[in-house]
């Protein structure tokens, strides 16, 4: 879900739920969001760069693309906050190397790692490769690499702050590998929202209960083997994840392909109203505001 795209829903939850803040996506002139909870603000920015290297920097050879839209934190009440939220995100999308540095270098940097890195993994593999086969079998394409890497503010109220991560990476073979990952923040910390903050171990039994209720209601079935035979948990029985994401009606479980469905069924997205989860959540935990 795209920023402009959640202004206007949040637009309705103004009325609902009384001035709070005044939107999560207001944008100033410089096109940063305005992110307000309880007097406190987290403005909210982009770096988006484009970048193709070809192998020996030879246009026509196979090369690599790299796109990035990364949306984090510029600037905050707390620069706490600040950090522990870029800090995240940063961890998640470019790895642990990038943790601590200011997101604008830590992007110029992680793409020339990426361009180094495709040259050094491809080119001697390349040469080997065209020196074996004639040039009418030679298969150019296996060596053209293509990532995107884009984060979106998806979410934003009462001090719940919840990004979307999309990741879309290519390195040859017959389909590329594409996630989909969420991370929720508690705006008064900077601090992930994990399941443990919301779930006892206790409870997640019956969780994964009502998950499966829900999976087999969304299906039009009603038992597990029904949902087995449509190809559900032949990688991996159902579980509650760790990727999941708030809305104004509850949580949403999100599983990317693969990990409880075969690449052919695609993502899994299971829907829980609050209604259903709360009597299993902890009785004090950071999204309580939320119903």
């Amino acid at each position: 879900m795209k920023m402009k795209k959640n202004s206007l829903g949040l637009i309705s939850l103004i009325f609902l739920t009384g001035i709070f803040f005044i939107s999560c996506n207001e944008k100033n002139k410089g096109g940063i969001a305005r992110l307000k909870y309880d007097g406190k603000e987290l403005n909210a920015d982009s770096i988006a760069i484009k970048t193709t290297s070809h192998l020996f920097n030879d246009t026509a050879k196979p090369c690599c693309e790299l796109d990035i839209h990364f949306t984090y934190i510029k600037d905050a009440t707390d620069k706490v906050v600040k950090d522990s939220i870029n800090n995240s995100l940063m961890n998640i999308c470019f790895g642990s190397k990038y943790k601590g540095m200011d997101p604008q270098k830590a992007v110029a940097m992680y793409k020339e790692d990426y361009v180094k890195g495709y040259k050094q993994d491809v080119e001697q593999f390349y040469l080997a490769d065209q020196k074996k086969k004639p040039d009418d079998e030679f298969t150019y394409a296996w060596y053209n690499y293509t990532k995107s890497i884009r984060t979106d503010v998806m979410f934003c109220d009462e001090g719940v702050l919840v990004f979307e991560i999309n990741t879309n990476e290519y390195t040859g073979g017959a389909h590329g590998y594409k996630a989909t990952l969420f991370q929720n923040f508690n705006m008064e910390t900077g601090k992930r929202i994990q399941l443990k903050d919301l779930f006892s171990e206790v409870n997640k039994e019956a969780l994964t209960r009502l998950l499966l209720a829900q999976l087999e209601k969304d299906n039009k079935v009603t038992s597990e083997a029904e949902l087995e035979d449509i190809g559900y948990f032949i990688t991996e029985p159902l579980y509650p994840t760790e990727n999941f994401y708030f809305t104004d009606k509850g949580i949403c479980f999100f599983y990317n392909v693969y990990e409880i469905a075969p690449y052919s069924m695609g993502t899994t997205t299971i829907k829980l109203p609050y209604s259903a989860v709360k009597p299993l959540m902890n009785e004090e935990n950071p999204v309580s505001k939320l119903y």
